[in-house]
């Protein structure tokens, strides 16, 4: 049972801690005063389960909000379960659980729950601590007969069915594809073998062709490269031929007779050497000639310093015998010079010569040569353009895809109708299979649905009771394994989906109280505002059966009511202070 809530931030609780004692505690109050507030915490702390994300549970102005709930045993032992909710954290967080001064993992509080209450936790958060609302869920919804299989211990009957029923499924699915199927006979496999093989015998003639247009195109190309290679070294031959022949007739004006082309760079490289021979020849005789002139030069000079006698032979002189000595020096020097002048002239046309056959022998060497003329390939085919021949292998390949997409397709028929004709021998197997499956299915079955009947026949003939101290005169309400139940009426069964809010709501308190007392070992279960717009008689009766649920000898020792109903509360706890509470939550708490 709940001794104790703690709650921090939760919706309009800042800081608070309720205690909860055994018996049936009543929390009272206006409508929107947090009643409801306190159900939902309980259920968050120790099962995780909240309307939407539950972020709205968050007090205003708050980050986190925390609900511990300090939970008692059967076997008296005392675990705090605290859980927290922070909008920046996704998912369910884990709770923290302590017992004995230790931590227990998430894993550890399922498994103790399951061992003190006999129940799983789902099963017992829907059973202890439903979801919030005045409308009832259906009690369908509880999974009852699974919680019975799993109490009695015929749950593994119940998965032996399940499981039966796959393969009992998986069995019919295939009897009706293989019926839906066409069933190949020996005559259209016949059929569809020979047209695979003349797919196959098209894929080879397509292929064949072509290889062979694909060879044609290669050589084809082969063959216009090479003319064009032939057209480029026919120009650059050209192109040589003619700068060869100029550069002949340029070397013939300058050697001054007819140079073969054979011969321009020989007979250029002979004449540039003879002139340059001549070049030195000159270049030295115009420096024999400049020493004399300077010899001559200096004679003159000295024989003008010289007075009575002669610069050479120091014999006296006179006048007229230098007078006549200048002028013969005079005639030497100016033919020196005359001498000098032409020598430089005639070294000039040499040098000018020999450097434009230098400029013929360069432009020679740089001028490009044609190279060997290109081989023309070996090619028979007739001679046809490559464009033409690629347009031809482009549709030839067209073929060859289309005749191996056909060859493919044909496989695939094959296979699929070969695979169909042994599925149609398969289809009597599977047909004693289905038969064995459904004796199975149908005998599992009907043993559990008995086995399950006979567990829920002592809970649903207590209901039955209840149900007519309840709503006397109204008929007697039958209750299966699923929990589903119907009420009687003049020899008709009415669903649940038609009773009234009261009986609904009756019916759902009924089942509840009784399956946590015979079929778990649940000690608490709460209740949020099932009194609420039901009529007075019946409010009564709803509220006794509430206010009595742990007077009994069965393991039952709390009930927590939410309800604005104060006075009615505070009626019953005046009739027994002992086992009825009050809990009168104000906004101040």
């Amino acid at each position: 049972m709940i001794r104790n809530l703690i709650l921090k931030n939760w919706r309009s609780y800042e800081d608070a801690s309720i205690g909860f004692k055994p018996g049936t505690t009543f929390v009272v109050a206006s409508n929107g005063i947090g009643k409801t507030s306190l159900v939902e915490a309980v259920r968050w702390a120790l099962f995780g389960k909240i309307e939407g994300n539950g972020h709205a549970a968050v007090r205003v102005g708050a980050e986190v909000a925390t609900a511990e709930v300090e939970l008692e045993l059967p076997d008296g032992k005392v675990l705090s379960v605290e859980r927290s909710i922070d909008p920046k954290v996704r998912g369910i967080p884990g709770p923290t659980v302590r017992s004995d001064g230790h931590t227990l993992t998430d894993e550890d509080f399922g498994r103790r729950l399951n061992d003190a209450y006999r129940t799983d936790p789902a099963f017992l958060a829907g059973l202890t601590m439903p979801g919030l609302g005045r409308d009832p869920a259906a009690p369908t919804t509880l999974g009852l007969a699974e919680h019975l299989g799993r109490y009695y211990g015929i749950d593994g009957l119940k998965g032996a069915a399940d499981r039966l029923g796959v393969l009992l499924k998986e069995t019919q699915a295939g009897i009706r594809r293989i019926k839906v199927g066409n069933a190949a006979t020996a005559k259209q496999l016949e059929e569809l073998r020979e047209t695979l093989e003349d797919a196959a015998g098209k894929v080879s003639v397509a292929v064949t062709k072509h290889e062979i247009l694909q060879a044609r195109l290669v050589r084809a190309q082969e063959r216009e490269r090479f003319e064009s290679a032939l057209h480029r070294w026919q120009e650059s031959r050209d192109a040589w031929a003619e700068g060869a022949a100029e550069l002949a007739r340029t070397a013939s004006r300058e050697i001054g007779r007819d140079v073969p082309v054979e011969d321009v760079e020989d007979t250029v490289e002979h004449h540039v050497g003879d002139l340059t021979q001549q070049l030195e020849t000159v270049r030295v005789e115009i420096g024999v000639s400049q020493s004399s002139l300077s010899t001559l030069t200096g004679n003159d000079a000295r024989l003008s310093a010289a007075h009575d006698d002669c610069p050479v032979c120091r014999r006296p002189l006179d006048e007229a015998a230098i007078e006549a000595a200048h002028q013969a020096n005079q005639q030497e020097i100016e033919l020196v010079r005359s001498s000098i002048q032409e020598l430089e002239a005639k070294a000039g046309t040499l040098g000018a010569q020999r450097d434009r056959l230098v400029a013929v022998r360069e432009a020679w060497r740089k001028l490009p040569r044609p190279g060997e003329r290109p081989t023309p390939p070996e090619d028979e085919d007739e001679q046809v353009a490559s464009a033409l021949l690629a347009a031809k292998v482009a549709e030839a390949f067209e073929i060859v895809v289309k005749a191996r997409t056909a060859h493919a397709r044909a496989e695939e028929k094959l296979a699929e109708a070969e695979g169909a004709d042994q599925a149609m021998r398969d289809l009597g197997r599977l047909f004693r299979r289905e038969a064995v499956l459904t004796v199975a299915v149908n005998t599992t079955t009907a043993t559990l649905n008995n086995l399950l009947a006979e567990t829920v026949l002592p809970l649903a003939g207590e209901v039955n009771q209840r149900w007519k101290t309840l709503f006397p005169g109204r008929g007697d309400v039958a209750t299966d394994a699923s929990g589903d139940m119907t009420r009687s009426i003049q020899g008709h069964s009415l669903p649940f989906g038609s009773f009234s809010t009261g009986e609904s709501m009756g019916a759902t308190i009924l089942i509840r109280l009784l399956a946590a007392q015979m079929a778990t070992k649940a000690d608490f279960c709460w209740f949020d505002e099932p009194l609420e717009h039901l009529d007075p008689d019946v409010r009564r009766r709803v509220a006794n059966i509430l206010s009595r649920a742990t007077s009994g000898e069965g393991q039952l020792r709390q009930v927590v009511v939410t309800t604005y109903e104060e006075q009615l509360a505070r009626h019953l706890r005046a009739r027994d202070e002992e086992r009825i509470h009050l809990i009168d939550v104000r906004p101040a708490t």
